[in-house]
C-alpha cells in the first residue's frame, strides 16, 4: 500500500513540475500592452485648474518584466515611478499643466519591446 501512496505522489509532483507554477512575475509571453492604451479627459481651459490631478492607473499585459516607463510629457504628465515588476505591473499617470492631445507615455519590457499610451487633455465641446 506505500508503494502507491509513493506512485501517486511521485505522478503528482511530476504534474506540478511540468507546468510552471505562478510565480511571483508577470508576463514572458509574445503579448505585450498597456490598458488602457488611451484615455482622454475633457476640460474647461487649458489652465492649470483644470487640467491637475487627473489620474488614471495603467496595467501592463504580457511582455517580460521588468519594465521601464518613459515621460515624454514631464512638465504636462506626471508618472509615479519608472520601472514597474511583479505579479500586477501597475503604473499612476497624473495630469500636472495644460492641454495636450497626445501626451505619449512609452513603456519597454526586458527585451526593449515598447509599447505607447496616448494621454490627452483637451477643452471639451
Amino acid at each position: 500500500m506505500n508503494w502507491m501512496k509513493l506512485a501517486g505522489l511521485v505522478v503528482a509532483m511530476g504534474v506540478l513540475a511540468s507546468c510552471g507554477g505562478g510565480g511571483d512575475v508577470a508576463g514572458d509571453t509574445d503579448e505585450f500592452s498597456v490598458a488602457p492604451s488611451k484615455i482622454k479627459f475633457g476640460v474647461l481651459t487649458c489652465a492649470t485648474e483644470d487640467t491637475y490631478g487627473h489620474e488614471t492607473l495603467f496595467t501592463i499585459v504580457g511582455g517580460t518584466p521588468p519594465y521601464r516607463i518613459h515621460n515624454s510629457w514631464p512638465d504636462s504628465l506626471s508618472v509615479d515611478r519608472v520601472e514597474v515588476s511583479g505579479k500586477d505591473p501597475v503604473f499612476k499617470v497624473t495630469t500636472l499643466d495644460g492641454c495636450m492631445d497626445p501626451g505619449v507615455i512609452t513603456v519597454l519590457d526586458y527585451h526593449s519591446r515598447t509599447v505607447k499610451v496616448e494621454i490627452s487633455v483637451v477643452v471639451a465641446d
